[in-house]
């Protein structure tokens, strides 16, 4: 006699949650209803629906913060997959990566960005030579991770992106690990600022020469070699 599996009220609530997520119902970034809301709309206790949102924390889709709620952290169970096998290796292999992703997203970017695009990666530069100026370590490095997200975002690949947004957390520890506030400049010969002047001057040629600068400063701060 075949099994019949039963589907506990956990499960379809985890399911119904994880569909709204997909589905955009709910974008990243975005806070979920409170738990007394999605129990009505759900129809099961709000046990259930707090057993639900910890399985979708634990996956990844989710994030809590205390005294905040309850965010979309991802859309995309296969992204979440990436980004914890990018949170486990090693800074090395994510630079050598970075080597031909860095170079394929600023060439893409100043052909194909917008002028939203070009205004957000601009607001990341000042958000950079803001906290620059303040030495102030951790809104620096989400800067400086937002700008390479926010770049690998005007290059019209969807695909780029994704993988960009992926790695966040890993450059984040690249960039910490590199001590980049101590040997960052707010000049204009900073490859950062000569990657926003390509891109705003749709000049692709100018735009890889400042991704390959700019990567081979990460490089020589962390130490590594640039090929291996």
């Amino acid at each position: 006699m075949r099994t019949i599996r039963r589907v506990s009220l956990v499960e379809t609530a985890t399911d119904e949650i994880r569909e709204q997520i997909l589905k955009g119902v709910w974008p990243v970034g975005s806070r979920i209803p409170p738990e007394s809301a999605l129990s009505e709309t759900l129809q099961v206790s709000r046990a259930s629906v707090r057993e639900a949102i910890r399985a979708l924390v634990h996956s990844g889709l989710l994030e809590t913060r205390q005294g905040d709620g309850t965010f979309v952290l991802s859309d995309d169970d296969s992204a979440v997959a990436l980004r914890r096998r990018l949170e486990r290796a090693e800074l090395t292999h994510v630079t050598q990566v970075r080597q031909g992703l860095d170079v394929i997203a600023a060439r893409q970017a100043a052909r194909h960005r917008t002028d939203a695009q070009l205004a957000a990666i601009e607001a990341a530069l000042a958000r950079r030579r803001a906290a620059l100026a303040a030495h102030e370590d951790e809104a620096f490095t989400a800067a400086d991770a937002d700008f390479h997200v926010l770049v690998a975002e005007a290059s019209a690949n969807p695909v780029l992106a994704d993988i960009y947004r992926s790695l966040s957390t890993a450059l984040r520890a690249e960039l910490r690990r590199a001590a980049c506030l101590d040997t960052a400049t707010a000049a204009p010969t900073d490859p950062h600022h000569v990657l926003v002047e390509a891109i705003r001057e749709r000049d692709q040629a100018a735009a890889v020469d400042a991704a390959v600068k700019l990567l081979a400063g990460h490089v020589r701060d962390l130490a590594l070699p640039l090929d291996d």
